[in-house]
């Protein structure tokens, strides 16, 4: 069924194709298993970008909703979420990606709740200092004397002003978890092969950097193109 998608199974093997330059077979070459690179890229961009956004999505949900708490109601709430997120932006990113890898091992799920944890408090922060902006606008103010509760406030008047500098944050956030993926991928403690992604694909390739440069290219170049797009959306937003 695989075939279906692609012009060449990202995990057929054969023997003969090790390491192969690029054909016009295989348009990008082969890997030191003889599988082709092109397909594999193409798979692996899946895995990649789908963990990328979800994990992004996540934190950003969640840090919008945390964020809006903590700055529109301040005082104990704002204490203990700002204490809970220092806690978290005190810890190298790497280890507690390695914690949560340890506890729920290898995979989809865990990289997923992995980059949501590191994310999630520049969300909270981003979100939280836009809202203590807000809420004492003139417009916020006018809509208390109507007797409008706090959580409909946020819900139907401060969030909509901030949704720009939400969407630019998880832009950032976006380009950001695609570079983590990788760097854990490379390090082995993303998607274990045979998946293929983008990260994994670098790690397996490093050995033969010299020999194969294209089994690097590949998967490097894709890196650099998409963040390139990315921040060229983003920079876009930011002027809009």
């Amino acid at each position: 069924m695989i075939c279906i998608f692609f012009y060449q199974d990202p995990y057929a093997m054969e023997e003969s194709k090790i390491l192969m330059a690029p054909t016009f077979e295989n348009i990008l070459g082969c890997d030191n298993l003889g599988r082709d690179i092109f397909s594999r890229l193409l798979l692996g961009s899946f895995y990649t970008l789908a963990i990328a956004f979800l994990s992004i999505s996540l934190s950003v949900i969640t840090g919008t909703i945390i964020g809006s708490l903590a700055g529109y109601f301040g005082k104990g709430i704002d204490v203990i979420i700002m204490s809970i997120v220092e806690v978290i932006m005190s810890i190298p990113g790497i280890l507690i990606a390695l914690g949560i890898i340890i506890i729920l091992g290898t995979g989809f799920h865990s990289l997923i709740v992995a980059i949501f944890v590191i994310y999630i408090p520049r969300c909270v922060n981003v979100v939280r200092g836009l809202v203590k902006k807000e809420k004492n606008m003139e417009y916020v103010i006018a809509v208390k004397t109507y007797g409008v509760s706090d959580l409909r406030i946020i819900y139907r008047h401060i969030l909509p002003n901030i949704l720009k500098s939400v969407s630019v944050s998880f832009t950032t956030g976006f380009a950001g978890a695609i570079l983590t993926e990788a760097g854990l991928g490379y390090l082995g403690l993303g998607i274990q092969p045979p998946y293929p992604t983008w990260g994994n694909m670098l790690n397996q390739s490093q050995s033969y950097f010299l020999s194969a440069p294209w089994f690097t290219i590949a998967p490097g170049l894709a890196i650099i193109f998409t963040i390139y797009q990315i921040k060229k959306l983003e920079k876009r937003g930011r002027k809009y």
